[in-house]
């Protein structure tokens, strides 16, 4: 899990031309992708040094493997 938490103006500085932001700017900020909803709440409460629990990762269906 990366150390640095970007601000929220760094975040939305941080969004691409299409209004989203790239798997590799969400990982930097350890994001999972796809991002799961709240992620920004997420990391501004991180920000403000809250204690929250880390963002659910999206593991695939079992049967989408096959």
């Amino acid at each position: 899990m990366p150390n640095y938490v970007p601000s929220p103006d760094e975040v939305t500085a941080a969004m691409t031309e299409n209004g989203g932001w790239t798997r590799k700017q969400l990982a930097e900020w350890g994001i999972p992708h796809p991002p799961p909803q709240g992620w920004r709440k997420h990391l501004e409460a991180k920000w403000r040094g809250e204690d929250v629990a880390e963002l659910p990762r999206q593991e695939p269906d079992q049967d989408a493997l096959f």
